[in-house]
């Protein structure tokens, strides 16, 4: 496979990847949907065009439990029962191109409590990998409960599934991977002795997890959440109920380097969820509101302007395209 497949964004423009699962139960029959979307900024008046894509799939009538992107490419997990077993299928997909890229290896998902997941890629390797996290349930020699997770990690191009030794120091937030920067893979994490929050880094190099320097905020799982803003590994702070701080790790893995670089906190209050997902042009924050709206916020003016999308799904989840 191209480590660099052709799909560029210009500076104007940014792109974003919807999933729709259409229902909310997972037993539905009805198949998920994916559309991509290309918001245009026209510099000499503000203007915000729209052009919404069917991606249509190869793939008949699934359900992805995981959208990932990196670099023009989707990884797409889904389930697939065979017998009595439980599997995880994983496919990538050429947004350029409209074709499925690959199919990796399946992973069994017996006994497994919960399983996330990460994609990226990395500069100096120049190899794709997917990262899978299984936290299961197991029996202590003292006859107690405990919870262990485990590491595993498939190089794209191979035919195998490596599972890595547990790390002794801290768990990560079961949630999937929304921050790849400087070839490292993060999530949330909490120290095991401390039972502090943390930020875990992933490298997708030495494949080790190491704990990065964290901001001056509040790191509470429900209430933070991480992304790639700027191309810098960002923290949005949700633990002041009036306004969203957004902290920015000007160098990455420099402590003195996190500021607090957006606010937002509009005019008119939004009550619904507000998930920050990329930059525009002119200090402008494109957000995902509740699961059913694409809006733009101007820090300077606290000024938030519904994106209107014709035949926009009625609930989904919005997916940044990022380059590396």
């Amino acid at each position: 496979m191209d480590s660099q497949p052709a799909f560029h964004q210009s500076q104007n423009n940014r792109s974003l990847i919807l999933h729709s699962s259409g229902h909310d139960s997972p037993c539905d029959p009805h198949p998920d949907q994916l559309f991509h979307v290309d918001v245009c900024i026209n510099n000499d008046d503000d203007h915000c065009k729209v052009v919404l894509k069917d991606i249509n799939l190869p793939l008949q009538n699934q359900k992805f439990t995981t959208v990932m992107h990196c670099n023009g490419l989707l990884c797409l997990s889904y389930v697939e029962v065979v017998g009595l077993l439980v599997y995880n299928n994983f496919c990538l997909y050429n947004i350029s191109t409209a074709e499925l890229a690959t199919t990796l290896p399946p992973q069994p998902t017996i006994n497994e409590y919960k399983a996330v997941y990460g994609f990226g890629f990395h500069p100096k390797t120049k190899e794709y990998k997917v990262v899978r996290i299984v936290e299961q349930e197991y029996v202590t020699d003292a006859c107690n409960l405990s919870m262990n997770q485990r590491i595993e990690v498939l190089t794209v191009g191979t035919n195998m599934w490596r599972i890595k030794k547990n790390n002794p120091e801290f768990v990560v937030r079961m949630q999937p991977c929304e921050a790849l920067v400087d070839g490292a893979l993060h999530w949330l994490g909490q120290d095991k002795k401390s039972g502090a929050r943390i930020i875990a880094s992933f490298d997708l190099m030495n494949e080790e997890f190491c704990q990065i320097p964290s901001p001056n905020c509040r790191l509470d799982g429900r209430a933070c959440q991480l992304l790639v803003l700027g191309g810098c590994l960002s923290v949005v702070d949700y633990s002041n109920r009036h306004k969203i701080d957004i902290w920015s790790m000007k160098n990455y893995d420099v402590k003195e380097s996190w500021i607090k670089e957006y606010t937002i906190d509009p005019e008119i209050p939004l009550r619904g969820l507000i998930r920050p997902l990329c930059l525009l042009q002119n200090c402008k924050i494109l957000i995902q509101y509740d699961e059913d709206a694409l809006f733009s916020y101007e820090a300077d003016r606290k000024r938030v302007s519904k994106i209107n999308i014709g035949n926009l799904p009625l609930s989904f989840r919005a997916v940044p395209i990022v380059e590396t």
